[in-house]
């Protein structure tokens, strides 16, 4: 194959904060890319003022507010490259991340997504040293149906890790708007198609964690999940996987209500989740959940504490 040709679309919506560090970092590449492409996605702020200062090296669109998908399809669409790669207005690349990436897309021709290694980094309640995003259990080519079981269960793709077939985008169209897992919706299509993945461990993206982030806001994620999810259902030839997978999502969504003071919506979610995947967790949390509603917290941590002392752990009581 020819020297494959790279175009970067970055989406920003009130990114005056960070879009500077992110695209110094996209222009600073050891293979530069032959085109940027900057969606203003209806800025408040200072963005445009900031996207000023780079005016010169990069292509500037603006349109009224589609969230990251929408703005990720103008960008995708404006393109005239052979490969699409993604970078979130508030994550910072690597200087070698093009470079190495090229290189596996010119060795592998048949590739459609590549996608690397990442770190989270910023967020005040992150562990010291590097938290490094969920790998994979494979690397290099992956094999399409064991890559699609894996996927189903968890996204294992940093958004701004990845390099996307233009042609591929013309295939599938273009991404959800306004919908927090429109990257995760996206995978799974392509996987549907038959699209082929390659993925480096190397770590290649600061993913940035922040109040503002989608990710911050836990609850639209799980329930954005648990509908990417229920979307895909005929992804893989496993039912059993597929409830189970329904059921967690509904179980984590049932968790966070009950934490956050919804305890009767949090019971019918914890009936949900076990009417998907019968469990003895999710029926102990929707008995627990009957009892008058003084009494929830302190029978919660009491199943809390004997699941753990039957697993043979000692914990302080907590909810699980």
């Amino acid at each position: 194959m020819r020297r494959p040709s790279i175009a970067v679309v970055i989406p920003a919506y009130n990114a005056e904060e960070f879009i500077a560090a992110s695209l110094k970092a996209v222009l600073s590449q050891t293979r530069p890319p032959d085109e940027v492409i900057v969606v203003d996605d209806g800025s408040t702020d200072s963005t445009l003022d900031e996207l000023q200062r780079f005016r010169h090296e990069t292509r500037i669109l603006a349109q009224s507010n589609r969230g990251a998908g929408g703005a990720y399809t103008r960008g995708f669409a404006a393109a005239s490259t052979h490969y699409v790669a993604r970078c979130d207005a508030d994550d910072v690349w690597e200087p070698t991340k093009l470079e190495r990436q090229v290189g596996a897309l010119s060795e592998h021709p048949s590739i459609d997504i590549a996608f690397s290694g990442a770190v989270n980094f910023g967020a005040a309640d992150l562990p010291a040293g590097e938290v490094l995003w969920d790998r994979p259990p494979d690397k290099g080519l992956l094999e399409p149906r064991r890559f699609a079981r894996h996927m189903y269960r968890y996204c294992f793709i940093c958004a701004s890790t990845a390099i996307v077939r233009r042609s591929l985008f013309e295939r599938l169209g273009g991404f959800v708007t306004h919908h927090p897992c429109e990257d995760y919706d996206y995978w799974l299509r392509a996987l549907k198609v038959g699209a082929t993945f390659f993925y480096d461990p190397s770590i290649l993206v600061r993913y940035r964690r922040h109040p503002g982030s989608v990710t911050s806001d836990l609850l639209r994620m799980y329930r954005a999940t648990y509908q990417v999810h229920a979307w895909h259902v005929d992804l893989v030839d496993d039912r059993r996987l597929v409830r189970e997978v329904l059921a967690q999502d509904r179980y984590r969504i049932a968790q966070w209500l009950f934490e956050n003071g919804h305890p009767r919506r949090a019971r019918r979610a914890f009936v949900a989740s076990f009417r998907l995947g019968p469990a003895v967790r999710e029926l102990g949390w929707a008995l627990a959940l009957c009892a008058p509603e003084r009494h929830q917290r302190q029978i919660v941590e009491r199943l809390t504490t004997l699941k753990h002392a039957l697993c043979g752990v000692t914990v302080a009581p907590s909810i699980d």
